[in-house]
């Protein structure tokens, strides 16, 4: 056998169980799930990190500008896992998933004057929606709605005190790290009745590229059987 088989055989047996030492997770800034600091925090930060302890893994992350890039590294394989990834036909191509907490509800943060309550109400506004984010999905393949792509809720916010769009839609966990904003502005937050239009449940999303040295099933086994024992409570 020569050098150069070799140096093949060797790197296929050594080579997969060292990649698979660390799980790589893309995040952005989207407080309070995610604090992008010198160490980042938050609800999907500590979730990640019992992904982790789970898999028996070294937690690394890469920071992204947006949900949508992460997305993008999702699927070309760069990064393994990425939070609060909502399943789609689209992503269905790229990624697969296991949930780790129950889905928020959803409130309207809305100019004064406009009311919505139902699904109907959404017709004739103008709806920020943050890049690369699925809501559920009636409203995310709505090609009726007028939605305006933004770069984060903090952008949507902005433009709402701006007149530049009529409505945006947070969890009440993103609503809290606004009240003091809402409460200096003409702004005002409501629920929206959604009945069975939204997934229950919120996943991390799995490269299908992913170097883990676990089976995709393997991986959705564990996580799933973590997630009943409530062990990202």
């Amino acid at each position: 056998m020569n050098i150069k088989n070799l140096f093949l055989l060797f790197s296929l047996i050594c080579l997969p169980n060292a990649q698979s030492e660390e799980i790589v997770a893309c995040i952005d800034d989207h407080p309070p799930y995610q604090v992008i600091t010198e160490k980042p925090y938050g609800i999907h930060i500590s979730a990640l990190e019992v992904l982790a302890d789970i898999l028996k893994k070294q937690l690394t992350f890469i920071k992204s500008p947006n949900f949508a890039r992460c997305l993008a590294l999702l699927k070309q394989g760069q990064v393994d896992v990425v939070a609060g990834v909502t399943p789609s036909t689209e992503r269905d191509q790229f990624a697969f998933y296991s949930p780790f907490k129950a889905a928020d509800d959803l409130r309207v943060i809305s100019k004064d004057g406009i009311n919505i309550k139902n699904y109907d109400d959404l017709n004739n506004k103008i709806i920020g929606i943050s890049r690369g984010t699925s809501y559920f999905p009636r409203f995310d393949k709505d090609k009726n709605l007028k939605k305006i792509a933004i770069q984060n809720v903090r952008i949507g916010f902005s433009l709402l005190l701006k007149n530049r769009i009529d409505l945006i839609m947070v969890s009440p966990a993103t609503l809290d790290t606004l009240s003091k904003e809402l409460n200096d502005a003409n702004l005002k937050a409501s629920p929206i009745e959604l009945e069975e239009l939204r997934n229950k449940e919120t996943a991390f999303g799995f490269s299908k590229k992913h170097n883990l040295g676990l089976s995709n099933q393997e991986i959705i086994d564990k996580v799933n059987i973590a997630y009943k024992q409530g062990r990202f409570n």
